[in-house]
């Protein structure tokens, strides 16, 4: 074999385990993002899935780079990843509810994704991003009580999606009638008046954190991003369509989960072929219902 063919012949070797290795770091996200998100009985929507969209927003929007950006999409993907080492009567309650011991598990699932991610190479960095998530500028947060620039950039982005989807979205026994009332509106509209009391409320609180637990930079850019979400709803149609109907662009208005428990499709998620091709599949599977809500 001539010199050349064997240089080509290794680049072409090269490039495929590259591929295999990429292949298999992806599938070890998708796994992992599963068992994040079977820990998320408790939320309205997609907890994992939001705060990973919208932090790779927000890093965008920062002038982050593009590997800056999925290496914080990915981390907001499986930042609660820890949580699978709590029991469910710790996950059921907010932090104000729990007692001291439980409290004391809770601050722990921070470590707990890091660890769980530290061993693969590939996940260093991201399992540190994780770890920081709960920090805050001023040292009030757990577990390293960290300050300011010592954390690190993406965990300060996902620090503020978290908490918002968290307060919008977390279900809680006297929401239980409104979020159920919300969900059966037939216009976008109604949705943007049922939620605009809690969500005025939670934009005020963490516009007044900023600069003391969350970082400014970080805030102003999410609520220009999430002031431009909610206007650019306007009095959109919400309405079930059969899967065949769906088209691309269109956006789910529920999430939509297997009988055993895996989300398939989440809500605010935009379909696009290839996961409108998946929601055939299911509702013929019958997994989900033939009609799906979503928002045109």
């Amino acid at each position: 074999m001539e010199a050349g063919s064997e240089q080509h012949s290794l680049a072409e070797q090269i490039e495929q385990l590259g591929n295999k290795i990429a292949s298999d770091f992806l599938e070890t996200v998708e796994m992992l993002s599963a068992v994040a998100a079977a820990r998320e009985q408790y939320y309205d929507s997609s907890h994992s899935r939001f705060v990973a969209g919208n932090a790779a927003r927000l890093a965008r929007n920062l002038g982050m780079n593009a590997a800056e950006v999925e290496e914080i999409r990915i981390a907001g993907l499986l930042h609660d990843v820890g949580k699978i080492s709590l029991p469910d009567r710790i996950l059921a309650k907010r932090t104000t509810e729990m007692l001291p011991a439980e409290f004391d598990a809770y601050v722990r699932h921070p470590e707990a994704g890091m660890r769980l991610l530290e061993c693969h190479a590939k996940f260093v960095s991201i399992a540190e991003i994780i770890f920081q998530h709960h920090e805050r500028l001023d040292g009030s947060g757990f577990p390293r009580h960290l300050r300011e620039s010592a954390i690190h950039p993406g965990a300060r982005i996902i620090a503020v999606v978290n908490l918002y989807h968290n307060a919008m979205f977390r279900r809680a026994k006297h929401r239980d009638e409104i979020d159920t009332a919300a969900a059966q509106l037939t216009s976008t509209s109604g949705y943007l008046q049922s939620t605009q009391h809690r969500y005025g409320q939670l934009m005020n609180q963490i516009n007044r954190k900023a600069g003391v637990l969350y970082d400014r930079k970080v805030v102003d850019s999410f609520t220009a991003m999430m002031e431009a979400e909610r206007k650019s709803l306007g009095d959109q149609v919400v309405k079930r369509l059969a899967s065949n109907q769906l088209r691309p662009g269109m956006k789910l208005a529920e999430d939509y989960y297997t009988s055993y428990g895996l989300l398939v499709a989440a809500r605010g998620d935009s379909l696009t072929e290839t996961s409108i091709d998946s929601l055939l599949r299911f509702a013929e599977l019958g997994e989900i219902p033939v009609k799906v809500l979503v928002i045109d």
